[in-house]
């Protein structure tokens, strides 16, 4: 995997020097693709000027489920050495001010677009749902470009961050011996994807842009053969316009500042045959959302594997439309699923696409109910199914939801004259449908 190296730029009295740092090779990942950046002068965290948002969530290892908000998440991961000083009570508010300003402006860049940052409720309200990791190395071990990006990918391996649904925003706080690498980025065929900003590399420049750099870098931005792709990079970055966030050099100037994209012909919302950004499902249309009813009953859970969805009682998540999913129905304890119903049918796998009127019920039951059967008078009562044989009474159990056959014999003299209970008929056979736990009495009179 080669990384594509951003250019540094520092400012001074006598204007802006722009210094290529040329290519870096990352070894030992899986990732394809990845693009190193170097932005000179990042605002360290602690700033009072990069707090303006406080984090008021905690930490969780595992994804909290529903998520705010239904499809492919941008997650959000604070990383250390294993010997670093844990500091995500300042940092977490510095990844909450960037969330919340790479929200804003993109946004405005794109009114019908926006990232879907993974949020979860807290007492103050939605947040960042913020994961913690340390990798194996120290913070001497990681000093020095070589190894560390391949370092903050296994630490997320090893901690289970490894989904190809998500895009990994980390902020990755350790020393380092080169203040001007800044952040890396890059995906998988997957769709695994890791986006890295070095907190203690530099100084000035603001981590927002440096995270929506590198997380354009994770949503294919910018792709080989777009019109104005850098002549001398292998794709990364455009050199049409210097105010464009993927140009390969960027200044001390807030986000605000950038653009996605000038003229929307080289990664992000244009009419060519190469990949757009802008498609990718880890954006929210706001444009094109639309609404998925489930409705469970009994004792059971339905999933997605599309994070978004997981509803023990009936739900309504909201999803990009014509967003695929695959569901899982997963029963409680000594329970089944029955079936499905209306987008799907039968008790296999479901899989179906979000759109206009799509509903889903899932039907939970006990795996067995207990049948009981009584007679009265001289005669018999057996089932088509090995359980009952009935004189004068016996039980058995089956499983539910799937009818049991019952016919009555009189012995010689008799005669079979009605059902009660679950069956109510006077015919000799009767179904019971094992909707719940049952009783029948089979009646025999004198002949």
């Amino acid at each position: 995997m080669v990384a594509v190296a951003l250019a540094v730029v520092t400012a001074g009295t006598g204007g802006a020097t722009a210094v290529h740092a040329g290519e870096q090779g990352v070894e030992g990942l899986a990732l394809r693709d990845a693009t190193a950046s170097r932005v000179a002068n990042i605002a360290l965290p602690g700033s009072a000027a990069r707090t303006a948002a406080s984090w008021c969530g905690s930490v969780s290892q595992s994804d909290r489920t529903p998520n705010a908000i239904a499809g492919n998440p941008v997650r959000w991961v604070y990383a250390l050495p294993s010997d670093g000083q844990d500091r995500l009570s300042s940092i977490g508010d510095v990844m909450q001010t960037d969330a919340e300003q790479i929200d804003a402006w993109w946004r405005a860049q794109d009114p019908t677009h926006v990232p879907r940052n993974d949020l979860a409720q807290f007492s103050c309200g939605l947040q960042l749902d913020i994961a913690t990791v340390r990798t194996l190395e120290s913070s001497a071990e990681l000093s020095l470009l070589a190894g560390r990006f391949a370092a903050v990918f296994n630490a997320l391996n090893a901690a289970g961050l490894r989904s190809p649904f998500a895009k990994y925003v980390v902020y990755f706080d350790s020393a380092v011996s080169d203040a001007t690498v800044c952040g890396q980025g890059g995906s998988d065929s997957s769709g695994f994807g890791l986006a890295v900003v070095y907190t203690q590399a530099c100084t000035g420049v603001s981590t927002a842009a440096v995270a929506a750099h590198e997380l354009l870098h994770t949503l294919g931005a910018v792709p080989e053969g777009a019109p104005n792709e850098c002549p001398d990079e292998d794709g990364g970055h455009t050199c049409d316009e210097s105010s464009d966030l993927m140009y390969p050099s960027i200044d001390d100037a807030p986000l605000s500042t950038k653009v996605l994209d000038p003229g929307r012909n080289d990664y992000y919302g244009h009419s060519g045959a190469w990949a757009d950004a802008q498609d990718s499902p880890w954006l929210v249309r706001l444009d094109d959302q639309m609404p998925f009813a489930l409705s469970v009953s009994g004792p059971g859970s339905v999933g997605s594997d599309v994070p978004g969805l997981q509803c023990a009682q009936s739900c309504t998540t909201t999803w990009n439309a014509g967003t695929r999913l695959a569901l899982t129905a997963t029963p409680g304890p000594g329970a089944k699923l029955v079936r499905w119903g209306s987008a799907c049918v039968g008790a296999a796998g479901c899989t179906l696409a979000v759109e206009p009127g799509a509903r889903l019920s899932a039907l939970f039951a006990p795996a067995s109910f207990r049948l009981t059967v009584a007679v009265s008078g001289r005669g018999a009562v057996r089932s088509l199914k090995t359980g009952i044989t009935c004189r004068p009474r016996c039980s058995a159990t089956f499983p539910s939801y799937a009818p049991v056959k019952l016919t009555a014999t009189a012995t010689k003299g008799w005669r079979f004259r009605s059902w009660s209970g679950a069956c109510r008929r006077s015919k000799r056979t009767c179904s019971v449908p094992m909707t719940k736990a049952a009783s029948v009495r089979a009646v025999f009179v004198r002949a």
